[in-house]
């Protein structure tokens, strides 16, 4: 083992020092015309990179620009021009690297809509969510989808859950309790399966509820890696992980954006984005989002605000600092569910609403980060986090319903009191990233840490309680009526957590590369039970290791596989129960091979990928009592993603979708009185199928129509696959428009649901939480 670790380390020592010694830089040399060809002088250019800092020039009188002293790599280059569109593109720099040509469309020409500019695939941009080696997905081996937050904007969607549910494979189950963002990829479910972060940071989910962010307005965009993620993000991440990445300061101009909106259900939203430059150092953006609704559900109502605000100083030309914090307050609906009888929705209790008189449930959150971003020489790069995150819940409700069709009543139990239940996280994590060659190849290597410390206090009650109601006719009561058991003094968790990482690219020959990363983490995880008075102590390490290959067969055509090994957590280590603490890590692996594609200059990209992922020694909840688990030999998952997406002239067409077969491989279960096999049976809430797909119209300079079609297959609420467990598929057909009625003034018109479908978001055996019925809404979005 001695031996292994020296090994180790002369090799990274090699990669570090090789790349510094044999570090190379180019020169990026471009022009800049307009649509007839002729030169714009003046234009504004920009080359960055993710966590780097940016460097921006203008075009001369021949519209040429030039940028010196460029390390090899893959930039994002952005030109603005008065009078013109904004234009932007991932470019490699190599030193073979040719002059970049520019071509910038007039203003006012198909500018009604952002989201013609550019495909959710993005297979040529740097995506900082699949590898901190700032690669774009088209060089990593492995799934990534990337959804612009001018896409979630422009279509009008009003929560992040349901934004990431366009990206390919993944699907959401948003019950309250669980923060409304539970989601679920390649087969695996939950906040321990398909972990969520926030600016490439995870977010602890004590209890497994994550509520932050939960507004798409202060968003740049949603990335998703798929399968194990745990180099990049420790343990927790078989399925995947979904980072969303805020908006920041823009320090070359200032402008911003309004929205007034109005529609069905008493639902209004108002918000305001403004950015730019306060002087040649400093730059801010500050966005305020604000909402609320009737509900389609008798007391149904809901209100939540958002507001980041962002500081951005350049020190130099070389070192940044960027002071940001994002609060947010929700009070969503207490709508809790619909009685289903046989497998089905009671509809004439659809607008019913059976939760108390006196239900509360809120959730406050605020994440303050200072990011440092340093170029130290053309080829090596710092980054730097350092964050505070604060959470507390509050939840006081009954949330089983059973209908009893003989005497048309409701049976409500399990009255639940959580109050006074808070979370703290703080840490910091950062690498050092260095560009150069090894041996006469390109090679790119960062090493990095991560550290973090998390805080977990719950109040909770013992649930219990019952309250027999009229179906049609009742009176919702309060709390107390009912039950006496409020909350007290539950559990306390401390979880220290501490890791190290490294990645690297080695690139063979100019169509070869391989892609490696491992990782090692330690968590100390320290429980105190109020009622036990007992403390208990454990440790968890969780090592993470990948290995991929990239071949480029043609330009713009590539292949790829990867192997990668991770782990899960039992239960969230920030609210782990005492019996679990004994249990070891799960652990996963999974093989993924694909091919991805872009062609006609960008106007065509697709992707398709086939994996096999196998997880052992993991926690289910038992069947007829979710509050205890039952242990699970093996579960696996194995089935196909595609995208598709299409640009041409006005038509903008997006397809994406996947198949999968998830089941249990061993697991004995307590079913009744008996233990049984449910070898082959498919874990509960995971659907074998989904799909999206989003169609663009630019019938004139001025309006565009779209459509968003969304399928989700069938699902199981448990995991006997009993037909009274089964929640049926789903699609729902959104439309919608935009009338550009000024330059900077524009009418939005949208219509939800069309069809008017009545399917379940999520459920149960007893109750389903049903999605909205038919809407309209209309917006005016204003620029400034």
């Amino acid at each position: 083992m001695m031996r292994f670790r020296v090994s180790l380390v002369l090799i990274l020592s090699l990669l570090v020092f090789s790349n510094i010694a044999t570090a190379q830089v180019v020169t990026l040399s471009g022009r800049v015309a307009d649509p007839q060809g002729g030169v714009v002088v003046n234009a504004a250019i920009t080359l960055s990179q993710p966590n780097a800092i940016s460097r921006t020039t203008r075009s001369g009188p021949d519209g040429m620009f030039t940028f010196a002293d460029v390390a090899a790599g893959t930039y994002t280059l952005e030109v603005e021009a008065d009078g013109f569109q904004r234009w932007s593109q991932g470019v490699t720099v190599a030193s073979e690297r040719g002059p970049v040509e520019v071509s910038l469309q007039v203003a006012g020409i198909n500018e009604s809509v952002s989201v013609t500019v550019s495909t959710p695939l993005d297979l040529t941009r740097p995506e900082p969510t699949a590898s901190r080696l700032n690669l774009t997905p088209f060089e990593t081996p492995a799934s990534v989808a990337v959804i612009s937050g001018d896409v979630i904007r422009d279509l009008g969607t009003s929560t992040l859950i349901q934004a990431k549910g366009l990206a390919p494979g993944i699907t959401s189950s948003a019950p309250p309790g669980n923060g409304g963002n539970l989601l679920a990829a390649r087969g695996f479910i939950g906040s321990n399966s398909v972990k969520q972060l926030f600016n490439g940071v995870e977010i602890y989910n004590g209890g497994n509820v994550v509520s932050f962010p939960f507004d798409p307005w202060n968003v740049d965009h949603v990335g998703v890696l798929y399968g194990p993620a745990s180099v990049l993000y420790g343990t927790g991440a078989i399925g995947g992980a979904v980072n969303v990445v805020p908006r920041r300061p823009d320090p070359n101009s200032t402008h911003g954006e309004g929205i007034l909106a109005g529609g069905r259900f008493g639902t209004v939203h108002s918000a305001v984005d403004l950015t730019g430059p306060i002087n040649d150092k400093f730059s801010y953006r500050i966005d305020v989002s604000g909402r609320r609704s009737n509900g389609f559900v008798d007391r149904g109502d809901s209100n939540s605000l958002a507001i980041s605000g962002s500081l951005r100083y350049d020190a130099t030309q070389n070192l940044r600092f960027t002071l940001s914090n994002d609060f947010g307050d929700q009070n969503p609906s207490k709508y809790l569910g619909t009685p289903v009888l046989n497998a089905a929705p009671v509809l004439t209790l659809r607008k019913e609403n059976y939760n108390l008189n006196d239900a509360a449930l809120n959730f406050t959150d605020n994440w303050t980060t200072l990011e440092t971003d340093w170029t130290i020489s053309p080829n090596v790069t710092f980054h730097n986090s350092t964050y505070y995150f604060y959470h507390d819940r509050i939840y006081r409700d009954v949330t089983v319903f059973t209908y009893v069709p003989t005497n048309n009543t409701v049976r409500r139990t399990t009255y639940r009191d959580i109050n006074n239940t808070w979370q703290r996280q703080l840490g910091d994590t950062g690498y050092v990233k260095f560009g150069g060659r090894v041996l006469g190849r390109r090679n790119d290597f960062l090493v990095g840490f991560d550290t973090n410390r998390n805080y977990y206090h719950r109040n909770d009650n013992i649930r219990g309680g019952t309250s027999i109601v009229d179906a049609l006719n009742f009176n919702p009561g309060n709390y107390l009526d009912a039950y006496q058991q409020q909350a007290v003094p539950f559990y306390r968790m401390h979880v220290n957590q501490g890791g190290g990482f490294f990645e690297d690219r080695m690139t063979l020959t100019e169509q070869f590369s391989l892609v490696v990363g491992f990782r090692r983490d330690q968590y100390n995880v320290h429980r105190f039970d109020n009622f036990t008075l007992l403390t208990t102590d454990s440790v968890h390490k969780s090592t993470a290791w990948n290995g991929g290959a990239v071949y480029d067969i043609v330009p713009g055509l590539a292949a790829y596989a990867q192997y990668a090994v991770a782990s899960e957590p039992v239960n969230s280590l920030a609210s782990i129960a005492v019996n679990q603490q004994s249990f070891r890590l799960s652990n996963g692996r999974q093989i993924e091979t694909g091919v991805k594609q872009t062609l006609w200059q960008n106007r065509i990209e697709w992707t398709v990928a086939a994996y096999r992922i196998v997880k052992k020694d993991l926690l289910t909840p038992a069947f007829l009592n979710p509050s205890v688990s039952e242990q699970v030999g093996r579960q696996s998952s194995r089935g196909m993603e595609a995208s598709v997406a299409l640009r041409t002239g006005p038509v903008r067409i997006d397809v994406n979708g996947t198949m999968l077969k998830a089941r249990f491989d061993d697991f004995k279960a307590t079913v009744g009185p008996s233990v049984v096999s449910l070898a082959g049976r498919v874990p509960l809430n995971v659907p074998q199928q989904a799909a999206n797909i989003l169609a663009f119209w630019d019938v004139h300079r001025n309006w565009q129509v779209r459509s968003v079609l969304r399928y989700v297959g069938k699902r199981f609420s448990d995991n006997t696959n009993s037909a009274a467990a089964r929640i049926p598929s789903y699609k729902v057909w959104d439309l919608g428009g935009t009338w550009r009625a000024m330059p900077k003034l524009s009418f939005d018109f949208r219509f939800e649901n069309v069809t008017d479908e009545v399917y379940a978001d999520s459920g149960s055996t007893t109750q389903w939480i049903l999605g909205q019925p038919r809407s309209a809404s209309a917006a005016a979005r204003v620029s400034f």
